[in-house]
């Protein structure tokens, strides 16, 4: 008897680091000697190891130059050096000099229970040899109700599992180009009752299925079963971070977006990814210079953009997307350097990703489309340094991507690059920062209108028919249980809105204690929510013109920080810009 049950078959070329890892008595012995000198003798006695496993790890820790030796009149004595008090002071791991290792690696997911193998534990035949197979007692397994996670996240996990051993290894790269997915079947050859080539590491759930089918009368030929694995992975909800973070660190106006840019772009060390909803091959012309100074300093870009399919700005943007290409690809040392996507991500999400010459990453969210715009209008932008809140924004730019399966490149090396950010150690801050996505921005409305104590303020390029359940509704409630001043600060009607439903829509909510005010001779570009003193959300999403994609949280990705007077240090920076909106703040329900 043979049993067929569907599987997926995944393939692909990884690197492998392989090092010896260090240890928390390297850690320790490191920090302790960060404070002071300390002896062998009295590094024994203070950790209570003995003196051999004492001297190893010092003498590792000195081959990396993380501590000197000091002579004294008493003997030797050993101290941090000014590069191991740096580690120690920064949090960042132990220095990693691992040998890279690149291989094949190839294993099997089965589909009744998610189960997932290396190739070489199971037989695997394609749909044709299946159709093809002359065993009179062939019977198939259909799944139903479900099916394992395929998604890049899951993919990637599974390929770590299979390809890296302990702790001394750990996938570095995955090359997307060998990538290879194939639905095909996972066989079962059963002789006598007793299935003979079921992996050993296989599930009871698996061996189940088995069991069944091969206890079904002769003359079977199709299994139906339940699936019975994991169910598929939920979006998980933001994670707030205490951190550091400088009031500075959020950048109003527009030529203050294209002086934060061409700094970045100045200090990156080794790689840039941009993504810019929309693309203007004449802007992108006015940056090349920066791109191009970068590039021969090494550094290598990825561009990506979002304009939505179906729609007159993917066809504009695509055109864009195709000058840019022609314009990299006639530079022979930008070309080497920079990868123009030429297929929409379908986001509206402005994002920027940086690592330093620290080994540190920086990245950058909010409102501002790096490649399309002119740097006239007044954008925000929030540039995050904390490694645990930037390995968030690569987990989202890999979500955004990796709908590819492990051929996405990108995709991988973000999820390598969270994974390195993760071993940080936590320094703590003030702070509170936490990324918003899809219909957290509905939460984060709800939030302020329902919490304010003195204000909120709105910020959003268009109005449109969205405006009064998404922010005027909301902007009533607060006014109504606080007699607090609500704003709602925009620079255009969008949509089937006109200037006089605009009109007709401020006059309403007025009556109700609700200011909507139109930006006069500077635009708004910004899309921003402030409340109080202390709570900001900078965002891609329109408050006052658009809806949050409930099937693909990151169409629109913003960011929340909670941080003593961060929202009055944002709004005093804008009411310099929009004197009006600082007008009657206290507009309330007394004013009705």
């Amino acid at each position: 008897m043979l049993i067929a049950i569907p599987a997926f078959r995944l393939s692909c070329n990884v690197g492998i680091d392989k090092g010896r890892a260090w240890s928390v008595i390297d850690e320790m012995i490191l920090w302790a000697t960060a404070q002071q000198k300390r002896t062998i003798a009295q590094l024994s006695t203070d950790s209570g190891l003995p003196r051999q496993i004492i001297v190893a790890s010092i003498a590792r820790l000195m081959r990396f130059r993380l501590i000197e030796l000091t002579v004294q009149s008493n003997g030797a004595a050993f101290q941090a050096s000014e590069y191991g008090k740096e580690v120690v002071a920064s949090g960042r791991p132990l220095p990693f000099f691992p040998k890279r290792e690149v291989k094949r690696v190839s294993f099997v997911i089965e589909r009744a229970t998610g189960g997932f193998f290396p190739t070489g534990q199971v037989r695997v035949i394609s749909e044709t040899a299946l159709a093809n197979e002359t065993d009179p007692d062939l019977r198939l397994v259909v799944v139903e109700g479900g099916g394992p996670s395929m998604s890049h996240e899951a993919n990637l996990g599974r390929l770590s599992q299979i390809a890296a051993r302990g702790w001394e290894e750990q996938v570095a790269l995955v090359d997307g180009r060998t990538s290879s997915l194939r639905a095909e079947f996972m066989m079962i050859r059963v002789v006598d009752g007793v299935p003979r080539n079921v992996p050993e590491s296989a599930s009871t759930g698996l061996r189940a299925v088995i069991d069944k089918a091969a206890s079904l009368p002769e003359g079977t030929t199709q299994v139906s079963v339940g699936y019975g694995g994991s169910a598929q992975e939920a979006e998980p909800e933001p994670t707030a971070h205490n951190c550091e973070f400088d009031p500075a660190d959020i950048v109003i106006g527009g030529s203050a977006q294209l002086e934060f840019l061409r700094k970045l772009l100045a200090s990156a060390d080794s790689r840039v990814i941009v993504h810019s909803t929309f693309l203007d091959h004449r802007r992108f012309k006015d940056l090349f210079p920066d791109i191009r100074a970068a590039c021969l300093r090494g550094v290598t870009f990825d561009m990506l953009w979002g304009a939505e399919s179906l729609d007159e700005e993917e066809t504009r943007n695509s055109a864009s997307a195709v000058e840019i290409a022609k314009m990299v690809r006639d530079d022979r040392d930008v070309a080497r350097r920079f990868r123009v996507h030429m297929r929409s991500t379908g986001s509206h999400a402005k994002i920027l990703l940086a690592d330093t010459a620290e080994g540190d990453w920086i990245a950058a969210i909010g409102s501002c489309n790096w490649l399309s715009t002119p740097f006239r209008a007044v954008e925000l932008t929030a540039v995050l340094r904390d490694p645990a809140v930037v390995a968030d924004v690569a987990v989202a730019l890999q979500r955004m991507v990796g709908r590819r399966g492990l051929s996405d490149d990108i995709a991988t090396e973000m999820a390598i690059v969270a994974r390195d950010l993760r071993r940080h150690s936590s320094k703590g801050g003030p702070a509170k920062i936490s990324l918003v996505f899809g219909d957290n921005h509905d939460v984060i409305m709800r939030t302020a209108s329902g919490s304010a104590n003195s204000r909120v303020v709105v910020g959003s390029h268009r109005l449109g028919s969205t405006a009064r359940p998404g922010v005027v509704i909301q902007a009533e409630t607060a006014v109504e249980r606080a007699n607090i001043g609500t704003t709602l600060l925009y620079t255009m009607p969008s949509g089937p809105l006109k200037n006089r439903h605009a009109r007709k829509l401020a006059e309403e909510a007025e009556t109700n204690g609700v200011r909507l005010i139109k930006a006069g001779d500077i635009p708004l570009h910004g899309k921003f929510v402030a409340w109080d003193d202390d709570n900001i959300v900078i965002t891609s999403l329109n408050w006052a013109s658009a809806s949050s994609d409930l099937d693909f949280p990151q169409a629109d990705i913003g960011v929340h920080i909670a941080l003593d007077g961060i929202a009055e240090h944002a709004m005093n920076i804008l009411e310099r810009i929009f004197p009006e909106v600082g007008e009657n703040r206290e507009i309330g329900i007394s004013n009705r």
